[in-house]
């Protein structure tokens, strides 16, 4: 079961505070706010209200299927949590701080770093739920320490029992993929051997997401290499 939001905030209440939009404008998505009040509270809100009249319908969807997706999250600290609907237009999730992942601040704490953003996928999947965009750099935030934090599920899918029957390895591929992907691409010699092949499977496999375009960025042949040399050391190991 999953709870409602803490309380209703009302948009009198949210055109007090100073907002910043984050977000480009598009007539098919909520406008991305951050709100920040008086007392220097900081909420991120996703709006639909001023989309014209005929896609608004549609954004409006989206958010709300998002909304829905959310609380099923509930309580994962590393991840966006509502804090309140505004109205039928919008609804306000907590501001979390951090900076997008990128190479520079990958390198601090590669091993650890992959470990920890595999972790928080595995709770994410535990809950049901598929992020399916993470390749995406800027959806997954470094904060305080280099704690991963992953956010923006509106490409995120919790499928009914049946689709998840049929398709959840190949979701839940996609998800870890991405995590190994930047592994092997900014530190490679972090890679195991068993990393390296279960990341060449699941490229295979996201040859099948027909969603979004595929790209190696020449990674597989990275990933050959890492499992070249892990059979051959494997093999020295036998011979001894």
């Amino acid at each position: 079961m999953v709870r409602m939001a803490v309380h209703d905030w009302s948009r009198e209440q949210l055109q007090t505070t100073q907002l910043s939009k984050l977000s480009r404008d598009s007539l098919l998505k909520p406008t991305v706010w951050l709100s920040v009040d008086a007392n220097g509270d900081k909420r991120i809100v996703k709006d639909c209200h001023d989309l014209p009249f005929y896609s608004r319908w549609l954004a409006k969807i989206l958010m709300w299927r998002e909304y829905r997706i959310l609380l099923k999250l509930d309580g994962l600290a590393q991840l966006p949590q509502v804090r309140e609907t505004i109205d039928s237009d919008a609804f306000s999730m907590n501001f979390m701080a951090g900076e997008p992942l990128s190479s520079e601040n990958y390198a601090f704490a590669p091993r650890r770093i992959a470990d920890d953003l595999l972790q928080v996928i595995g709770k994410l999947h535990q809950r049901k739920v598929f992020h399916l965009d993470l390749r995406q750099r800027q959806n997954i935030l470094l904060g305080d320490g280099l704690k991963v934090q992953i956010v923006d599920f509106g490409a995120s899918w919790a499928p009914s029992l049946l689709p998840r029957l049929l398709f959840g390895r190949l979701l839940a591929n996609v998800d870890r993929s991405a995590a190994l992907k930047y592994l092997a691409r900014f530190a490679p010699e972090e890679m195991t051997c068993d990393e390296a092949k279960q990341l060449l499977r699941g490229l295979w496999l996201r040859r099948l997401w027909v969603f979004s375009p595929y790209h190696s960025h020449g990674i597989a042949d990275t990933l050959k290499s890492i499992v070249a040399k892990g059979v051959q050391s494997e093999e020295r190991d036998h011979n001894i």
